[in-house]
């Protein structure tokens, strides 16, 4: 079930992402951050712990159905799961709240 969300990664959004850091203003900004890391590797990176994270929760449901696993272990999974979706959603509402702003914006 979840690994037809890993086709939807942020791998396509974190490369359109450092293809734009490559315009004039990217430079300067990523000369500032000593690490190295942009903001489109922190996407990338959130994409991929979401995708973990539910997996491990799906997996360890299927454990607890099976009785692989305790009930306390499904339910430490799936609460982590719903945390990271929360999450998820939370970034994806800003994200579309701070585009609708700049389409606001009068040219």
């Amino acid at each position: 079930m979840i690994d037809a969300i890993n086709s939807v990664n942020s791998s396509a959004l974190a490369a359109a992402m450092r293809e734009a850091s490559t315009k004039e203003v990217a430079p300067a900004i990523a000369e500032t951050d000593p690490s190295g890391a942009t903001f489109a590797d922190f996407v990338n990176s959130v994409g991929t712990n979401f995708a973990q994270t539910l997996k491990k929760a799906e997996t360890t449901s299927m454990d607890g159905i099976l009785g692989k696993a305790s009930a306390r272990e499904v339910v430490e999974a799936v609460m982590s799961a719903d945390q990271t979706m929360q999450t998820a959603m939370a970034f994806r509402d800003k994200i579309v709240s701070a585009y609708l702003e700049i389409v606001k914006m009068p040219i």
